[in-house]
């Protein structure tokens, strides 16, 4: 199984390794979680991800961008870690999605 990294909303935080994200550095409409969905739908896609990879998505922003995104993953049938910054260590730490 590939992994295929990217960061939830650009612009946020730099991350090592990263330098695909799936929304840009503004949401027009956080309300619009259709079309949110639709827009991270369309990302994996155009990115080749398939239901035999996973999807490491560095978490960087908002709640709704963050569900749509997971949502489209899994329509995808692609399995999910996300992965959070620990302002402690300084470094992410992974968390599956089931």
């Amino acid at each position: 199984m590939e992994n295929k990294n990217f960061g939830l909303c650009e612009g946020r935080h730099e991350i090592n390794g990263v330098t695909e994200y799936i929304f840009g550095n503004t949401i027009a409409d956080p309300t619009d979680t259709a079309g949110l969905e639709k827009e991270a739908f369309a990302f994996f896609m155009d990115n080749g991800v398939k239901s035999t990879e996973s999807v490491n998505i560095y978490v960087t922003g908002l709640t709704v961008a963050l569900i749509a995104a997971i949502n489209a993953a899994k329509e995808i049938g692609a399995s999910v870690t996300l992965y959070h910054f620990d302002r402690e260590t300084g470094r992410y730490f992974g968390q599956s999605v089931r």
